[in-house]
């Protein structure tokens, strides 16, 4: 009886040290369940940064190049960050089915238990009370083990949870690493391209050899230079209508021209680098052979002026040109030659613009005399078409240079 009484103390105790060990083993689990929730929190935080960040980034081409650094960076992390939570995952799995072995055995244990206490139950009348005792205690370790069984679904349930967040951060993370590979396709591109344009213009600046096409292309060059220097507060929307009203009163101007010398000639045209350039016919604006600008030219000059209200900061340009024949014999005492003449012929066209308005620090006057003719001349129409003045409208940019240059002079 001794015996039997020492057997039942000795497996009670067992079983008490079985539930203290199963509540601090299931404690622990809860700690590094509760640790593996924070991991899948930073790693969410993480992927939602990068979201954020690769949002950014589109809105951002201009710095593209650094923002794809970024990008590759932070995709690291979080690729890190991912593998750090399926190491946890396999962990917490591997700790699951610890748990239900554990459990299994526990249970074959109380199983066991119970059969040895039912088989002994006819001789140990004494100790009766000490098996209902025990009785109570497995049914104490039988309400555990629901709730921890119930405790293992829902780690199972939060674990899945845990696994489709992860699919859905690593299709996250694929899209990223395609958008970040595009950008960098298209960044290699732009290189090339620019890399193409600059081998062009420096073949183009090999074949050009005539000096008012080298003026241009240090012309266009220098506009590029400023432009690109613009100050931040013009912005798009500001250059895009004052685009819109330039090619408005150019577009007016020139159906306005058309009407008066009753040509279907290109009368305004726009060059690469921004300079406009205005061609009245000498007929709607001069008599023949003479400077004199009558009322029909200056309500031409007068059209200019009104299209001109357009291009406020534009440097004005007002250029003569003459066909070839030489002056009359009559007109030789006050144009010895077509420079005189070409050259009176701009000038007089730049009073009549200042009575109207324009400054006159925005203007100036040359003449070039036959020196830059349209075509060949071959007959009366051909040299009619050469006797013209030229109004050309330099942008902005180039004016600023320019009366900065007028100034250090």
């Amino acid at each position: 009886m001794a015996r039997q009484g020492w057997f039942s103390i000795t497996l009670i105790i067992l079983l008490v040290l079985a539930a203290i060990a199963s509540v601090y083993f299931y404690r622990s689990l809860y700690s590094e369940m509760a640790q593996l929730e924070n991991a899948r929190e930073e790693a969410l935080s993480d992927a939602e940064d990068l979201q954020q960040e690769l949002s950014r980034a589109r809105q951002r081409l201009a710095q593209r190049s650094t923002s794809a650094d970024r990008l590759e960076a932070r995709l690291n992390e979080a690729q890190q960050s991912l593998a750090r939570s399926d190491n946890e995952l396999e962990a917490s799995r591997s700790q699951i089915e610890d748990l239900k072995e554990r459990i299994a055995d526990l249970e074959a244990d109380l199983s066991a238990s119970q059969k040895q206490a039912s088989a002994r139950g006819d001789r140990l009348e004494q100790g009766q009370a000490r098996i209902e005792a025990l009785d109570e205690e497995l049914a104490l370790s039988k309400s555990r083990i629901t709730k921890l069984l119930a405790s293992r679904e829902k780690l199972e349930s939060s674990l899945a949870a845990a696994t489709e967040e992860q699919t859905r951060t690593r299709a996250q993370a694929d899209e990223l690493a395609d958008e970040l590979e595009t950008a960098r396709t298209e960044r290699q591109q732009a290189r090339e391209q620019l890399a193409q344009r600059k081998a062009a213009l420096e073949e183009v600046a090999e074949e050009r050899q005539s000096v008012a096409e080298q003026y241009r292309e240090a012309r266009e060059q220098l506009a590029l230079q400023q432009a690109q220097r613009r100050s931040a507060s013009e912005t798009i929307e500001e250059l895009e209508a004052r685009l819109q009203r330039e090619r408005s009163a150019m577009d007016n101007l020139q159906t306005q021209l058309e009407d008066l010398s009753n040509e279907k000639q290109t009368l305004v045209s726009r060059l690469e680098d921004g300079t406009t350039v205005i061609k009245l016919p000498e007929r709607i604006v001069f008599d023949s052979g003479s400077a004199r600008i009558g009322k029909p030219g200056r309500e031409t000059l007068k059209l200019l002026a009104t299209a001109l209200e357009s291009f406020p900061d534009h440097l004005i340009s007002v250029q003569g040109h003459s066909d070839s024949r030489p002056i009359s014999p009559i007109l030789q005492d006050r144009y010895p030659s077509n420079w005189e003449l070409s050259a009176a012929r701009a000038a007089s066209a730049v009073r009549v613009l200042e009575i109207t308005g324009i400054a006159r620090e925005r203007m100036q006057a040359a003449g070039y005399a036959d020196t830059r003719p349209l075509v060949e001349e071959t007959d009366a129409a051909t040299r009619r078409m050469n006797r013209r003045i030229e109004v050309l409208l330099y942008p902005d940019q180039f004016n600023v240079k320019v009366h900065s240059e007028m100034t250090s002079e």
